[in-house]
């Protein structure tokens, strides 16, 4: 009870923080425009950037999932390490050109650049349906881990359901305050918090050469299965499962609104530049963690697969004084990590649904003012809404990012082809239909991979192959708009 109440005194003391920040992003804000509370009036230096990318991809999925997942499958998870890699390889593809193009056009949200290039209103209300399903599928994952994280590192003493409902609440606040500004500022915090946590207790822990030998001593006695080489049809579905991953998370539409709001391009490319050293301080020491969490696993009674690592950090936090203190950093800095994903998709959605739905139908000659107030309001109706989903889980943190990376990866076509070739939107359109038709019928009907790939890779290559036929076949004609 006693570290529970550390845990909730720092947590507070966070949270007093991030008001501070939203009410001062509030006050140097020059305007109540769109590109002022949706991008920061294009003005987040490569440091910012850095740090607002950073805590925004590495979120609950990274920070449970990977612990979690070694501790099922074992050594052999390394392949995990080439997520948030494949992540940062994608964005290069295709940012430097896109943000050329978003800041000669003004764009605001990934709904601009798809009415821009290629105008149709079919294939943009198409993209658009997409990104909201994927971010409520998104911010639903966040407020879950809200609540696991909250219950566990207080050992009880705010529930699930507090946990959930007072961090959606606080998110709303500083968001609806500071826009993008606030977001972005309250991420480098986050971020630094969370990156100087986890290297401090690798650091104490000590995952040397003779502690990991004890691990696969311990392996060989109890599970070998878990120190063995993958088999070959495991390398094939992870391998594919990063390529889902890398390729689907760099257009998450949260990251391309951090594109955008870069102060430059110069800003850009050197925060991508960093970013691809990102995963050796993070994701692979999760990955050690992990490994030194197998023995213990077995011996933690009622955990469920999400808690893992919020276990072991209770574990590790009465070695001594200063890995208590580490612990305490990673706590508040999990709970951080995950509010500042919370706050990324849900400021995102609410630009789409007031800049591409509201502001192009019924109010389009509205002010960009009250439009501005309006996507606050829809801030805070979808956060309601999803709390009350949240609050009755049916599904584990892994489901929910297969599900929403099988249909984001059909997107990728849309910046790839778009951004490098003269490709029509007709082709663009039938190609992403039917991508998205076949992840959407075998998710349904449990079919997660074929032949060892994952499904949404498969619909993909399909989606890129009916693109191309279709290019072929009416490369000499003109069809009208869909």
């Amino acid at each position: 009870m006693r570290e529970g109440m550390v845990v909730i005194i720092c947590l507070s003391i966070y949270i007093g923080l991030l008001l501070i920040m939203g009410f001062y992003a509030k006050s140097t804000r020059k305007s109540e425009s769109l590109k002022a509370f949706y991008l920061a009036d294009n003005g987040l230096s490569s440091f910012v950037l850095l740090f607002t990318l950073y805590a925004t991809q590495y979120s609950a999925n990274t920070l449970l999932i990977v612990p979690a997942e070694v501790v099922n499958q074992g050594y052999g998870m390394i392949l995990i390490l080439g997520y948030m890699t494949a992540i940062v390889v994608c964005y290069l593809m295709y940012a430097p050109a896109l943000y050329q193009r978003a800041r000669t056009r003004d764009y605001i949200t990934p709904g601009d650049y798809f009415d821009d290039r290629f105008d149709s209103p079919g294939l943009s209300l198409l993209a658009n349906a997409v990104f909201l399903i994927v971010s409520t599928n998104y911010l639903l994952a966040q407020l879950m881990a809200m609540g696991y994280i909250t219950e566990s590192l207080t050992g009880g003493l705010i529930s699930y359901e507090i946990g959930v409902c007072a961090l959606a609440c606080i998110v709303i606040v500083y968001e609806s305050l500071g826009g993008m500004r606030a977001v972005a500022w309250t991420d480098v915090l986050q971020g630094g918090m969370l990156l100087v946590g986890l290297v401090g207790i690798f650091i104490i822990v000590g995952p040397n050469p003779s502690r990991l030998g004890e691990v696969s001593e311990w392996l060989i006695e109890n599970d070998s299965g878990r120190i063995d080489v993958p088999s070959f049809d495991f390398q094939i579905y992870w391998a594919s499962t990063v390529f889902m991953v890398g390729m689907g998370a760099a257009i998450y539409p949260q990251a391309i609104q951090r594109l955008y709001a870069a102060r430059s391009l110069r800003s850009l490319k050197r925060s991508l530049s960093w970013m691809v050293i990102m995963p050796m301080f993070t994701v692979l020491i999760l990955f050690l963690l992990g490994v030194l969490s197998i023995p213990h696993y077995e011996i933690i009674e009622g955990s469920g697969q999400d808690a893992v690592l919020p276990e072991m950090l209770h574990y590790w936090s009465e070695q001594s004084v200063i890995a208590g203190i580490l612990v305490l950093l990673i706590t508040v800095g999990l709970i951080a990590a995950i509010m500042s994903t919370a706050d990324s998709v849900l400021l995102s959605m609410s630009s789409i649904i007031v800049k591409d739905i509201i502001a192009k139908n019924k109010w389009s000659s509205l002010p960009e003012e009250k439009l501005t107030r309006y996507g606050k309001w829809i801030s805070v109706i979808i956060m309601v809404v999803l709390i009350f989903w949240a609050l009755n889980p049916q599904v584990t943190l892994f489901g929910l990012i297969e599900l929403k990376m099988q249909l984001l990866i059909q997107l990728a076509p849309l910046f790839l082809f778009g951004l490098y070739y003269n490709t029509r939107s007709q082709s663009l359109f039938l190609g992403l239909m039917i991508g998205l038709i076949i992840a959407i019928v075998c998710f349904l009907l449990g079919v997660k991979n074929l032949w060892h790939v994952q499904i949404g890779v498969i619909a993909l290559v399909i989606n890129v192959l009916i693109v191309l036929f279709s290019e072929s076949v009416f490369r000499s004609g003109e069809s009208p708009k869909i």
